[in-house]
């Protein structure tokens, strides 16, 4: 992200910051996405990892039917992820460079200097933001799919605080 803020860098096309060329930003996505669904397939299992989609559960059919609905708008979203986090970051990565190159051409030295700064703390949050998205897809991938409703988690049947205390009322 930051070898395009060196300066005359951004102009020479084969020196810029490879995350601002599309088919780079496109390629780490997609490699983020492989990895967090290989993640989750091997941490549930195949059967187990695309049951959180097409979960058949419900006491109605018109609930299996609303649950195979929502189960298939969210596998059709899973392919959204590679797409926000390549644009995400080409769109943060290019525009700087080229916000970078317009202010140095029309202007003095001083405000470029200033967007330089910026540019540092951008292309350093831009990796930031790129590895805890990945982290959290990743994990959302081995997360198992729980059902709403459940009691079997609650505080009292795990034994968090759940001390026997005589009823007041029975002694």
């Amino acid at each position: 992200n930051w070898s395009g803020l060196i300066p005359g860098v951004g102009r020479v096309h084969e020196f810029r910051a490879p995350t601002s060329d599309v088919n780079v930003a496109v390629g780490l996505a997609l490699v983020a996405f492989v990895y967090f669904h290989y993640q989750g397939i091997a941490t549930l299992g195949f059967r187990t990892y695309f049951g959180k989609f097409f979960g058949t559960k419900g006491a109605t059919a018109v609930d299996k039917v609303v649950n195979h609905f929502v189960g298939l708008i969210e596998f059709f979203l899973e392919f959204v992820k590679p797409v926000a986090l390549s644009m995400r970051l080409f769109g943060n990565i290019y525009g700087g460079e080229l916000a970078l190159t317009v202010m140095t051409t029309i202007t003095l030295a001083f405000i470029p200097l200033a967007l330089y700064g910026l540019e540092v703390f951008v292309g350093l949050m831009q990796g930031i933001i790129f590895s805890v998205l990945v982290l959290v897809f990743t994990m959302l991938a081995m997360e198992g799919h729980h059902e709403e409703g459940h009691d079997e988690h609650s505080p009292a049947a795990a034994g968090e605080g759940a001390a026997a205390e005589p009823d007041q009322k029975s002694m």
